[in-house]
């Protein structure tokens, strides 16, 4: 397939008013093309798509947003909005109403893993692909780091909470990026500097903490999702950073084993895959779409 055919087309940055939040999204491709929606998780945002919208923009109409208190969308305080994984569903729903969108294919990347699979339960018609890029929803999938992490939440008390603080500064933001990397070389210093600069605004190292004290519940809903998407059989391309400690490649195959027809391909790279095998997955995403659709 010649995916070098198509003129590139500009990406647009925008904002759009959701339920009194601004929320900041990337848009590019022909309006006539298949909708795809990317959704960033943790520490990252939409930023996290720079290198592959121009690609996938030649053949569908791709749309990025940040999650509020992400990237460039408005940071509402605690006492104005609660940052729970059901209510970043809500205002991924109604993002989707407001641009008239009601069937799409889905990047579910990390924390959009479990924020699509809320909304996918409530609109199972709105699937039409979906591509899991280290986006967990088993068991098998949770690596040490989360593990670590929910400990600490349990035991709640001061020295624990000191270690958790840990997981919101620069090393580790930017262990997320590095980890499991063929060269390190190949990861921008940028992404992962963007990424802390965002986090420590005024507030939002607390919302962070609030929110991932939350996945907890993602886990009790992961037997749920499991047997939605078993019934359901979506049209699912599997695309896994292999060496990834935060959500471990047994997730991908468990995926893979419930999910029947769909494909799974491992890179031999960390947490965030697209910094390193960027073009490679976007040519999978396409070629698989054509094979399908």
């Amino acid at each position: 397939m010649d995916f070098g055919s198509r003129k590139e087309t500009k990406i647009s940055h925008k904002v759009i008013s959701i339920d009194s939040i601004k929320i900041a999204y990337r848009e590019a491709g022909e309006h006539v093309n298949p909708i795809l929606l990317l959704l960033h998780g943790f520490p990252s945002s939409s930023h996290m798509f720079r290198n592959v919208i121009p690609k996938l923009s030649k053949h569908f109409h791709v749309i990025a947003p940040d999650l509020p208190a992400f990237g460039f969308s408005d940071v509402p305080s605690l006492e104005t909005f609660s940052y729970t994984f059901e209510n970043y569903a809500d205002i991924v729903a109604h993002f989707l109403e407001k641009l008239k969108i009601t069937k799409a294919s889905f990047y579910l990347f990390d924390y959009g893993a479990p924020i699509l699979m809320r909304l996918f339960i409530k609109r199972p018609e709105m699937i039409e692909m979906l591509i899991f890029q280290n986006g967990n929803i088993y068991n098998e999938g949770v690596g040490d780091v989360l593990k670590e992490v929910s400990a600490l939440y349990r035991k709640d008390d001061f020295e624990s909470y000191s270690k958790l603080k840990r997981f919101f500064e620069l090393d580790y933001t930017k262990w997320e990026y590095t980890n499991g990397t063929q060269d390190i070389s190949n990861i921008a210093p940028e992404a992962y500097f963007l990424d802390q600069f965002l986090m420590e605004r005024a507030g939002v190292k607390t919302i962070q903490m609030e929110l991932k004290r939350d996945y907890k519940s993602n886990v009790a809903f992961y037997p749920v999702w499991q047997d939605f998407l078993k019934n359901l059989q979506p049209v699912t391309l599997i695309v896994w950073g292999e060496n990834d400690e935060v959500f471990k490649k047994e997730g991908a195959e468990m995926l893979q084993k419930d999910l029947v027809d769909s494909k799974l391909l491992f890179y031999p790279t960390g947490h965030f895959a697209l910094e390193e095998f960027g073009n490679d997955i976007t040519e999978e995403i396409v070629t698989y779409w054509y094979l399908n659709f």
